[in-house]
């Protein structure tokens, strides 16, 4: 997830001095609704020095539980889970070119002899790769690992155990066998990123959630992000100042399968009966009051069925851009229909809207759609070629670059005013989520028919909020490119998990 700031703001400044329009009175103590209408963009550090460089947690002297090396050799599935979702998993040689999108010039690359760099990544994309995500684990008496509370080490695939007992019970809505805890250590983003630092933290949550829910396969995986922050961040032993508790995971592995019997399929009365009762039992999230369909052209699109567990082994961000290629209406389907996707967790399915922006793919017109899950169409909100708009809403080079030369962009858009009345102060932190979880599911489904993608925070998106026909407190969040991966854009990566 790429969020560079700018080498010279005050050249292209023009969009950057633009402000949104003026939305409706905050209610008093919305601070989340004021933070919402004022930070765009990353504010100044005035002493990044003062935030130490560590990307991973220590805990001297605490026990430490081992996990089997390699992951994908081993029976632990616990053990898989955690290095696909933290794990330090892959490493690449960059050179001072590839460097750039996470420093502000050639000269802020920090090495006296610039003429490549072994660097390592996670399975994740993360703000300027400051990796601010970790992973704590609550073990039952069932699960692969001692009853506690543990630490992921991704830099030693092992667990550091802080407390000892079975503390579920604090943190899981179901009976889990296991109660996976992501969190964001706070200063890692705000050392490069100032104020936007809880923007970039939000939008994070939703793709680890999204990851976890993609590799969580046979675990029975569901996510919440409503919970009593407080008490999981005192389980934790965490100083909530620094570091946020944002959501949880709850697995429960099958049990073997057994024999299921004839099948009832010709009594649907009897079942819809029955199917009631389990509805209102576990209840699905009541959906928010939605936007009245338009009037614009609707376009169907092909049946598509994304692999998102495959895209997590190819994903990665096209670091040099796109090459301008035509992309066909199949790939096309199929991002859509991973931004689509429900997800298993506690919030509404149209938290965000699915709002996108074409530009030569076969038997689309290029311009600006929404995207209606339901029904697999895309609805005509704004047209012609969008690309000059793009670039006009771009603060970096290369995010530039890629409104020229890639073929869409997807743009999550949130109704602030309706997230606020159903979710309080957490509106804005679940609003984020969602639309950070939407662009990684497109972005697995995108790698895994070999479409390149890159998230993007430096773009002003509310240039583009007219030209999409918003109206209220609706507003487009933040935005990935998809397209053919420029040919100089493949780094020399190796595995380091296989």
């Amino acid at each position: 997830m790429s969020t560079t700031t700018p080498a010279n703001p005050a050249a292209p400044a023009d969009p950057a001095t633009v402000e949104p329009p003026a939305a409706p009175a905050s209610p008093v103590g919305s601070e989340a609704t004021r933070y919402h209408e004022t930070v765009h963009t990353p504010t100044e550090v005035a002493n990044p020095g003062a935030y130490p460089p560590l990307v991973v947690k220590s805990y001297p002297g605490a026990p430490r539980h081992r996990l089997p090396w390699p992951p994908e050799r081993s029976a632990h599935r616990l053990g898989r889970l955690l290095a696909d979702l933290g794990g330090i998993t892959r490493s690449q040689w960059l050179t001072p070119l590839d460097m750039l999108p996470f420093t502000d010039s050639f000269e802020a690359i920090p090495d006296a002899d610039p003429l490549q760099w072994l660097v390592t990544r996670r399975p994740t994309p993360s703000g300027g790769a400051r990796y601010s995500a970790e992973w704590y684990v609550i073990a039952g008496p069932d699960s692969e690992v001692p009853t506690g509370v543990y630490y992921y080490d991704p830099a030693r695939h092992d667990l550091v155990r802080l407390r000892e007992g079975d503390y579920r019970g604090w943190v899981a809505s179901r009976p889990a066998t296991t109660v996976l805890v992501h969190t964001n250590v706070f200063w890692r983003l705000a050392a490069k990123y100032g104020e936007m630092y809880y923007r970039l933290a939000c939008l994070e949550a939703g793709i680890q959630v999204a990851q976890a829910l993609a590799v969580a396969d046979g675990e029975n995986a569901t996510a919440r992000l409503c919970f009593p922050d407080a008490d999981v961040t005192e389980v934790l032993g965490l100083d909530p100042r620094e570091e946020g508790v944002h959501a949880v995971v709850e697995l429960l592995p099958p049990v073997p399968a057994g024999y299921g019997g004839p099948s009832l399929a010709a009594f649907p009365r009897a079942y819809g009966a029955h199917a009631a009762v389990l509805a209102q039992s576990r209840p699905d999230p009541e959906p928010l009051p939605a936007a009245p369909p338009g009037e614009g052209k609707r376009i169907s699109l092909p049946h598509a069925a994304p692999d998102l567990a495959a895209g997590t082994l190819t994903r990665h961000a096209a670091m040099r851009g796109f090459n301008g290629a035509t992309m066909s209406m199949g790939a096309l389907a199929t991002i859509l229909t991973a931004y689509g996707q429900p997800a298993r967790w506690d919030l509404p399915a149209n938290l965000v809207e699915f709002y996108c922006v074409v530009a030569d793919v076969t038997g689309i017109p290029a311009g600006a759609y929404r995207y209606h899950p339901d029904a697999h169409e895309l609805e005509l909100v704004g047209e012609g070629d969008p690309r000059q708009r793009l670039r006009e809403a771009a603060l970096a080079a290369l995010t530039q670059q890629g409104a020229r030369t890639a073929n869409v962009w997807l743009l999550p858009v949130g109704d602030a005013a309706a997230a606020e009345a159903r979710f309080g102060s957490r509106w804005y932190r679940v609003q984020q989520a969602a639309a950070g979880a939407a662009l990684h599911r497109a972005c697995l489904a995108g790698a895994a028919v070999d479409v390149a993608s890159r998230i993007q925070n430096d773009v002003l998106t509310h240039l583009l909020d007219s030209w999409f026909g918003l109206t209220g407190r609706r507003r487009s969040l933040l935005v990935a490119q998809f397209g053919t991966e420029h040919p100089g854009g493949l780094r020399p990566e190796f595995r380091l998990t296989w």
